[in-house]
């Protein structure tokens, strides 16, 4: 993609990550809120390092180096805390182990199989073996994390009934995972087309800005 395209889209893709993180510092980081948000808010932190860095490496360099760089611990980062707040905070009020659960943890399966498939396309690209492997590392954390972001979507509001209304925050937990997916596997496999970056840099933008908010509000009737 076009040079100068390339520094916009990703310092829109920054100022998305850093509205959200700044929402979450004012809403979240506070004394006696909830862990669980300020991981979050922390995830979105790690969004808007990751983009700051890619900004300020094509400036300098002109391009992102081929190998492990230091922007990807910025994906894997957001997808280390996501992947912590779910399961160490909420997943045991929601999923107590028991048969009658089963099926949803096995739908939820899918979501980890499906990052582990995109895994699989992205190996398979004919980009450099660094690039590939380093983007192939950041799908198996979106998979551990969307896993948990899946699930408690859809188990039934029955089973957990205070946590119900965050079910647009996981909605869009998910698409940001789709997003991140949809970007490395155009970007290991070289495409050109500037119309077909625009559909993950879209979805990465709505999903940045959107994710605090939502959690904010499907957290309402919580105590902090």
């Amino acid at each position: 993609m076009n040079y100068q395209v390339e520094l916009i889209c990703n310092g829109l893709l920054c100022l998305g990550a850093l509205t959200g993180f700044v929402y979450s510092l004012i809403k979240f980081f506070k004394p006696k809120k909830a862990m669980y948000k300020k991981m979050v808010g922390c995830a979105l932190g790690c969004l808007f390092i990751e983009r700051l860095y890619e900004i300020v490496q094509y400036v300098v360099a002109g391009d992102l180096p081929q190998l492990f760089q230091i922007g990807t611990f910025g994906n894997i980062g957001c997808y280390m805390f996501l992947f912590s707040a779910n399961y160490g905070a909420i997943d045991s009020l929601i999923d107590d182990g028991s048969a009658k659960l089963k099926k949803y943890r096995l739908i939820a399966l899918a979501a980890p199989l499906a990052a582990i498939t995109a895994a699989t396309v992205i190996l398979f690209s004919p980009s450099d073996p660094g690039r590939k492997i380093t983007c192939a590392i950041e799908m198996l954390f979106a998979g551990a994390s969307s896993y948990y972001s899946l699930k408690h979507l859809i188990i039934p509001k029955k089973y957990s009934d205070f946590l119900s209304g965050m079910r647009a925050f996981h909605i869009i937990s998910l698409v940001l995972a789709v997003g991140v997916a949809v970007e490395d596997i155009i970007w290991c496999y070289q495409v050109s087309v500037q119309a077909v970056w625009f559909i993950p840099y879209t979805i990465l933008f709505a999903a940045m800005i959107a994710l605090a908010p939502a959690l904010e509000r499907g957290t309402k009737q919580w105590r902090t």
